[in-house]
């Protein structure tokens, strides 16, 4: 229904909804029960208030666009996307790697045959994108993204983590050291789009393969 009306009908027909929903428990809890009219009234009344609250203050939503696209890293900044997509039991990741002009550098990606937890497949794929800067000399400004909110606060709060995933992302840690600066950013799923996909087709090519090993008879 959202999709057919505009803004505006559908923000009249939620007021309607909800004092109809008012009036009804009213009656129920109470014993009190509004004519039609006055809550058709009560409605147009409401919604004359919102109107006028919506043109006197700022939205508490901004208006401004938000950039559903991968974003420039800074100048002289190499910018290392990385994903990962865990299914059953197995997982896919990938990892892409641009310039501050968004030439791609490198990029690729591969499944583990191993049931995981999210986390833990997201750290995998840091550690793959770690290691393919490293075998492209990559040794500058580099900021690793994700869009994995978990995996970038671990890594912030690493000192105060003692699990076998903190253990793991401490070493990610350590091997940014490797280069002049580097730090992991989290972006939205929108502006990770390329290694989302390529983590989907590593997987699903896992998925193949193991049906085709099971159609010709092999284990």
């Amino acid at each position: 229904m959202m999709r057919v009306l505009d803004k505006k009908v559908i923000a009249d027909l939620m007021t309607t909804l909800w004092n109809s929903w008012n009036n009804r428990n009213n009656f129920i809890f109470r014993g009190n029960e509004d004519e039609a009219r006055i809550v058709w009234e009560r409605t147009c009344t409401l919604s004359q208030n919102f109107c006028i609250c919506n043109l006197l203050n700022e939205p508490l939503l901004s208006l401004n666009q938000v950039a559903k696209k991968w974003q420039k890293p800074p100048k002289g900044f190499i910018k290392i996307n990385f994903d990962a997509l865990v299914c059953e039991d197995r997982v896919g990741y990938g990892v892409i790697a641009r310039d501050d002009e968004g030439f791609v550098l490198g990029g690729g990606g591969g499944f583990i045959k191993k049931t995981m937890s999210v986390e833990e497949a997201e750290c995998r794929a840091l550690e793959a994108s770690i290691k393919m800067a490293c075998q492209l000399n990559i040794n500058g400004d580099v900021l690793f993204e994700t869009d994995n909110v978990g995996l970038v606060n671990k890594l912030k709060n690493q000192g105060i983590d003692i699990t076998i995933i903190g253990a793991r992302i401490k070493v990610c840690k350590e091997a940014f050291n490797n280069f002049n600066l580097a730090d992991l950013i989290w972006t939205r799923r929108s502006s990770n789009v390329i290694v989302d996909l390529i983590s989907t087709k590593c997987a699903l090519r896992l998925k193949l393969g193991f049906l085709y090993g099971l159609l010709v008879g092999y284990p």
